[in-house]
């Protein structure tokens, strides 16, 4: 593809984006996927400069916003494209309107006017929220989060993620990180946290690696595989993965129970269960139980009624706003707002209730989300906790479980609340997740 072809396929692909975060439908990487399915001819440096258009421009959208409105200009995908041009790449600007069937079409007159007006912009001007690309409906719990480390916070937020990968113990053996790994092991270095965890040091493609594909390695960020360790899945124990998804956190709980005792696995999701399914075959998992349940209504009281007060774990990997995992998916954060967020805010609480009542005696209840905002952490738990009976449970300290469960020392919490951990990408270079241990006293 040529330069100018480059240009139109993000503008194309962008407006797409934008067309489902407004209806909050398909993510950016699903449709980036379909994308470029539908365009075999399109080669690796076509795909790459594309996608760097595209998520350059996704991680300085509220920038872009912002901009524009001081010139008086509409943010419409192709003047966010304009700014961005100008901004990182001012010499592209000569392919719109080149002789070329497939180039954007040339630039017109209010474009060229605020293109001038554009060198002057004050870039320092911007807001925090513009500058570090943040919604409106986030930024309270932002602050209460990170206060006046907010800025740096929020700029790791938009920043690139690393690709962690969690070596599977059912598979491995015992088998040295340069077995598993082979001639590629000098790619990736040791995770800090995470006695699994190896970080790749750059870009890799290990779809087609026969390590993945022998289920020795899983992709996994460290946050999800210490979240997985602080469960303390032993060996022989009963467990319930209340909202499994594509099962991540299972089959990493599954491998600490050494293949013995039993996960039942939930989720409403065919699509996540039936990639959950294949990943227990790979991964030579074989103490999962797969079940789909419904959103709400009498099968979910069906469902756990026989498992009440049995369970030694019961793990809420509650849906949330995925604000801890926004270097990911930077298009996460314009689909929400502040009535979504009170309605995760919402199921979050029903989930924990619920999973409470399949926990036995001297069990644990453990919540996790992949967010930083304590509406749907510690505010969540707070709830839950002055709706039971007092002294029915136990907040937990995770640093107690971390010294039995993970290597050295335990990482520094975020949390409002000390007992709980919070990671978040500028303090522990992972994602951010929150997690919660509550064991049952009566």
């Amino acid at each position: 593809m040529q330069p100018a072809a480059r240009l139109s396929a993000a503008i194309e692909l962008l407006f797409d984006i934008e067309e489902k975060m407004a209806a909050k439908a398909a993510p950016a990487d699903v449709l980036v996927t379909k994308f470029f399915r539908a365009r075999r001819y399109a080669g690796s440096k076509d795909k790459r400069a594309i996608s760097g258009y595209v998520y350059g421009i996704l991680r300085a959208r509220a920038l872009y916003h912002w901009a524009l409105k001081e010139l008086g200009a509409k943010p419409t995908v192709r003047n966010m494209m304009i700014v961005h041009l100008a901004r990182h790449e001012s010499d592209s600007l000569k392919h719109f309107g080149e002789e070329n069937p497939f180039a954007p079409t040339r630039l017109h007159e209010e474009e060229e006017d605020f293109l001038r007006k554009l060198k002057r912009i004050d870039w320092h001007a911007a807001p925090v929220e513009a500058a570090y690309n943040l919604p409106d409906w986030a930024v309270p719990g932002l602050k209460r989060r990170f206060s006046k480390g907010l800025a740096t916070a929020a700029a790791s937020l938009n920043e690139t993620a690393p690709l962690d990968i969690r070596v599977n113990s059912l598979k491995a053996n015992g088998k040295s990180f340069d077995e598993v790994l082979k001639n590629d092991a000098e790619l990736f270095e040791k995770n800090e946290f995470s006695c699994l965890g190896y970080r790749a040091k750059g870009p890799i493609n290990l779809g087609a690696h026969p390590a993945f594909s022998d289920g020795l390695i899983e992709v996994q960020d460290e946050a999800a595989q210490v979240a997985s360790s602080l469960v303390d899945a032993f060996p022989g124990a009963q467990i319930v993965d209340l909202c499994a998804g594509a099962g991540g956190k299972t089959l990493a709980m599954a491998a600490s129970m050494e293949n013995r005792g039993q996960i039942h696995a939930f989720d409403i999701s065919p699509k996540r269960l039936s990639s959950l399914k294949k990943r227990m075959q790979r991964a030579g998992a074989r103490t999962i139980q797969v079940h789909q349940i419904a959103a709400e209504g009498a099968g979910r009281e069906i469902a756990f009624g026989p498992m009440e007060g049995k369970m030694d774990r019961v793990v809420v990997d509650a849906p949330c706003t995925g604000t801890g995992t926004w270097r990911r998916s930077p298009d996460q954060r314009w689909r929400f707002d502040e009535a979504s967020l009170k309605a995760q805010t919402a199921l979050q609480g029903r989930l924990l209730a619920e999973g409470a009542k399949i926990v036995k005696q001297g069990g644990r209840l453990v919540y996790m989300t992949c967010s930083v905002l304590p509406e749907e952490n510690e505010d969540v738990v707070t709830a839950f906790l002055a709706s039971q009976p007092k002294g029915a449970w136990q907040l937990m300290d995770y640093k107690a479980i971390w010294a039995e469960t993970l290597p050295g020392k335990p990482a520094e919490t975020l949390a409002l609340t000390p007992e709980c951990l919070q990671l978040a990408p500028h303090a522990h270079d992972t994602d951010g997740f929150f997690l919660a241990v509550l064991e049952r006293v009566a």
